[in-house]
């Protein structure tokens, strides 16, 4: 059975998940305006077009079917009352299923974009700490050569003791 929103591959054919051609596929059998579905009569025994004389055994059969059809209309009127409240329940999970995965779409999307904009303020300090490190590697240079410097001084100055 294929789910709304799937192709024959079970993949979603748009962004969305869901095109026209979807909405147009329902469950076999499902009325639609598309598909009324049966509407011939329910009918247990023949109508009879003309008076007719039954027979004592003919009225019995018909007195006997007719007590077994009261009851099993009153079973399918309990059938159907189920099936009601069974449709009636899936669209309460459906309607609760949807709106807890558009939730979670708009949750998945606002985590993403607090993703994005952390990435972004961390794209544009790269130029601050390449200029900080080479700021620090001038630093560090320029300590070097002084300290180069010093000890040729002080190397100079222990020479003439």
């Amino acid at each position: 059975m294929m789910r709304l929103g799937q192709t024959r591959s079970g993949n979603s054919s748009k962004a969305g998940g869901m095109t026209p051609n979807d909405v147009m596929q329902v469950v076999s059998g499902a009325p639609t305006p598309w598909n009324p579905g049966d509407n011939s009569e329910i009918r247990t025994q023949e109508v009879i077009s003309k008076h007719q004389n039954f027979t004592k055994k003919e009225a019995d059969q018909l007195r006997v079917k007719a007590a077994t059809r009261t009851k099993q209309s009153k079973d399918n009127r309990a059938a159907y009352a189920a099936l009601r409240k069974i449709e009636t329940a899936d669209v309460r999970d459906q309607v609760a299923f949807r709106g807890y995965q558009t939730t979670v779409a708009r949750a998945v999307a606002g985590k993403k974009g607090a993703d994005v904009a952390k990435a972004k303020v961390l794209a544009n300090l790269t130029p601050t700490y390449a200029g900080m490190g080479y700021t620090l590697g001038a630093a560090q240079s320029e300590a070097a050569v002084r300290v180069q410097e010093l000890q040729a001084l002080h190397s100079e100055v222990n020479k003439r003791w």
